[in-house]
């Protein structure tokens, strides 16, 4: 009986292994394949395939060894979809960002690049996200947008060098157009900040738009500062306008975040719901004083 006891453990230890083995090996496969070996990689991808068909290693190496660029894509994008926490959840998105650049599909490039300083803002491609999201609302036409999100970016990322980066983008852009005799003109405000934005009365002095300041919303109430500004960056980054509110309560100062300015309820209910599915934040409705 001990005997086929010990049996019993010692091929469970072997399945454990073997099946510890194949994960491992697939990063090994992914390894060569970025470095240009593709041919284990080939063979091994149907066995691998039908052991771990949802597996988000099995997705990314499936994706790299596609060569039908829409079907890759895809494959990165099922993967971001299915395992957007996994270890190749950046690398996902990148490659559906980096396909619709290539495509010249600047706009949908520039939404998966959002991706990055909002959700994997320590991955060890951010500082080149940065670079193409901005480079993308640039050649889109959408400087003023890109200029206010490198701001973002320069709070966000103290020492990665985004001014400048933002500059030179912005020098090569408009030297490309005028090399090639192409007339820039001057983009407007990205439109969800123009909205929000205080309007200049005829004597020169700023008042309210007052067509939109019945309501906003508020996202959260901080001790620290500190706190407070760090989800409003990272509101600023989703493209949703916020700002920070001093409210003094009972001998104590709160630093409430406050998103927007809304005519109607309905409309603040409507961008609530937004950024909760885009950002994973709850925010209530509240009457502008």
């Amino acid at each position: 009986m001990k005997k086929i006891r010990y049996m019993k453990i010692f091929l469970l230890i072997n399945i454990f292994c073997s099946i510890l083995f194949c994960q491992n090996n697939i990063d090994v496969l992914i390894q060569q394949v970025l470095g240009g070996v593709k041919d284990s990689a080939i063979i091994y991808l149907p066995k691998i395939e039908s052991q771990y068909p949802n597996n988000p290693k099995m997705l990314f190496l499936k994706g790299l060894l596609e060569t039908n660029g829409n079907k890759a894509m895809q494959t990165f994008v099922d993967l971001y979809n299915s395992h957007p926490t996994s270890n190749y959840g950046d690398d996902a998105v990148m490659k559906v960002a980096e396909f619709y650049y290539a495509s010249g599909l600047y706009v949908k490039s520039a939404e998966w690049l959002k991706k990055m300083p909002l959700f994997y803002s320590r991955s060890e491609h951010i500082e080149r996200a940065l670079k193409l999201f901005l480079n993308s609302l640039i050649v889109s036409g959408n400087k003023d947008t890109a200029i206010f999100y490198s701001k973002v970016f320069q709070k966000q990322f103290p020492t990665l060098d985004v001014d400048g980066k933002i500059s030179n983008l912005l020098r090569d852009y408009e030297n490309s157009n005028l090399s090639s005799g192409i007339h820039i003109e001057k983009t407007t405000v990205n439109e969800q900040k123009k909205s929000f934005d205080l309007t200049k009365s005829s004597n020169g002095k700023k008042k309210l738009n007052n067509n939109f300041d019945n309501y906003s919303l508020q996202s959260g109430a901080f001790g620290l500062r500190k706190n407070a500004e760090n989800q409003m960056i990272f509101l600023k980054g989703g493209g949703f306008n916020s700002r920070i509110i001093e409210l003094d309560r009972k001998s104590k100062k709160l630093y409430v975040v406050r998103i927007g300015n809304y005519q109607t309820k309905q409309e603040a209910d409507k961008i609530a719901s937004t950024i909760k599915s885009t950002l994973d934040i709850s925010t209530i409705v509240i009457t502008n004083k």
